[in-house]
């Protein structure tokens, strides 16, 4: 069975944003669930959170959390009333919404809201139309000989193109001003559901597989999608519902998720269908001699071997691995003649500025390891900037500056004695430099060299290698399958 990645997929950003914030927080109460996702509702049930259904069930003076869906006027107004300390992490798509009803009622308009009367959503923006102002689609057709105005929303993780249909019903009948949108990570989703049923119904048996919960809308919708596409289709909330799965006769397959379904869920269930590693580590070796062959500076083949890098965190990303590991420089590389060894900081340097988009937009953590004291504090600088502003984010890049795997034992010792520590391995891997992140599955060697180079010596002890002769700049998404099925052959196949 051929499985692709559908891109994009998974979490948008006011879903993002609105678990980032609720993270750091501890013992609160939650109006309603913050997202429809049951993954994501444990993990903050594990941090103290109480979910209530009603704003009344929460003590005064208490912190409470609105959920991303939004809440009515009123609902507020009881929160300051009565002395709560209000987290709001509405979505922005929602609380536009909100804003566009208000200017509805303002002005005298009828308002029309698409959606499900009973969703959370549906049910906040309709607590900001006052009695007699929404539309009874039963009365009122006319008002004086004209038509009557109709100020239109929809609930943001509709069927986008239902939503269309029900505005042009209603634009038959009345005067319609229409905002009625679904949000556009929603929409983007839904339409790259569609992009991939029209290319995989080209002769072969296909199916899409949407990962979230059955309660998620937005999820429900790409199944929805899916499916007037003539897509054979699976949802699944867990690991456990899509091991129990029996995919036979697919020829090939689409996974996608919900817009609330948390990358990590993604990742693993890819790397289940495809026997993948969680954590790939590669030694980006041959890069100089890849511009030596072509009378190229060897900055040009560095250079050459930063785009590369870019494609194949790409590539990663949409085999569900979690974690890569890149080595970029080595603790040995400062004996390099300087103007080499300038060139590549001031590389690493425009790399992070130019890159900083594509980790927001790909959800990617960027990390370092090595001594950071070895960098210019400008580049320092750089580098925890960018950590700090993706930590939030599942998947992780984690590059090696100024690293070696003896230097980093040695630090890591370093650290216990002067702590007083009686070092055993538990205890010396939590100083290690990364001690949070899983030791690698797989590393992968390029540039016809077959040693270790002293790269992540202890987190490799019983991970698989692969070597390559292909020149870093050269490696290929065809070699990265190469390495993944020798890796999965090693492992069994799925």
């Amino acid at each position: 069975m051929e499985i692709e990645a559908i891109e994009p997929h998974g979490l948008c950003s006011g879903v993002n944003a609105a678990i980032a914030k609720a993270l750091v927080l501890r013992n609160v109460y939650c109006l309603h669930e913050l997202v429809h996702n049951e993954i994501i509702i444990d993990e903050l049930k594990r941090l103290g959170y109480r979910f209530v259904k009603r704003i009344e069930d929460v003590p005064d003076g208490a912190a409470v959390v609105f959920s991303a869906h939004g809440v009515a006027p009123s609902v507020r107004e009881y929160a300051v009333a009565h002395g709560m300390k209000v987290v709001d992490t509405t979505c922005p798509f929602v609380a536009r919404a909100h804003k566009a009803v208000r200017n509805f009622v303002k002005r005298g308009l009828k308002v029309a809201v698409i959606g499900d009367t009973n969703h959370v959503e549906v049910i906040g923006i309709l607590g900001e139309v006052p009695n007699g102002q929404l539309l009874d689609v039963n009365k009122g057709k006319r008002q004086g000989g004209v038509r009557a105005r109709v100020g239109v929303v929809a609930q943001t993780t509709m069927n986008a193109d239902d939503v269309t249909r029900q505005v042009e019903k209603l634009r038959k009948v009345y005067d319609v001003e229409s905002v009625a949108e679904v949000c556009f990570a929603t929409k983007e989703r839904q339409d790259a559901v569609r992009e991939f049923c029209v290319r995989a119904a080209d002769g072969v048996r296909f199916a899409v597989l949407v990962l979230g919960s059955q309660k998620s809308a937005n999820s429900r919708r790409l199944a929805e999608v899916a499916r007037q596409c003539g897509a054979n289709v699976f949802m699944v909330g867990t690991m456990d519902e899509l091991r129990a799965i029996d995919f036979s006769g697919v020829e090939r397959m689409g996974v996608t998720s919900g817009a609330s379904t948390p990358e990590r869920f993604f990742n693993e269930a890819m790397r289940f269908l495809r026997n993948a590693p969680n954590h790939v580590a590669i030694i980006m070796d041959g890069s100089g001699r890849w511009a030596m062959q072509r009378g190229k500076r060897r900055g040009e083949g560095y250079e050459a071997g930063a785009r590369m890098l870019v494609d194949v965190l790409k590539w990663c990303g949409a085999r569900g691995i979690r974690y890569l590991t890149v080595y970029a420089f080595s603790t040995e590389s400062w004996k390099r003649p300087r103007a080499e060894v300038d060139g590549l900081m001031k590389l690493f340097a425009r790399m992070l500025k130019a890159s900083e988009r594509e980790f927001f937009k790909n959800r990617v953590r960027f990390r370092m390891i090595g001594r950071r004291g070895d960098l210019s504090p400008k580049l320092l600088g750089l580098v925890e900037g960018l950590e700090a502003r993706t930590a939030h984010f599942e998947r992780e890049l984690i590059v090696a500056i100024s690293y070696g795997g003896r230097a980093e034992i040695v630090d890591a010792v370093n650290v216990a004695i002067e702590k007083g520590e009686r070092l055993t391995e538990e205890t010396l891997r939590s100083y290690l430099y990364a001690p949070d992140v899983p030791d690698p599955d797989l590393v992968i060697r390029t540039g016809g060299e077959s040693s270790t180079s002293n790269f992540l010596l202890w987190e490799s002890a019983h991970s698989e290698y692969y070597f390559t002769d292909t020149l870093w700049p050269d490696f290929s998404e065809k070699e990265l399958d190469s390495a993944l099925e020798s890796y999965a052959m090693r492992h069994g196949a799925f």
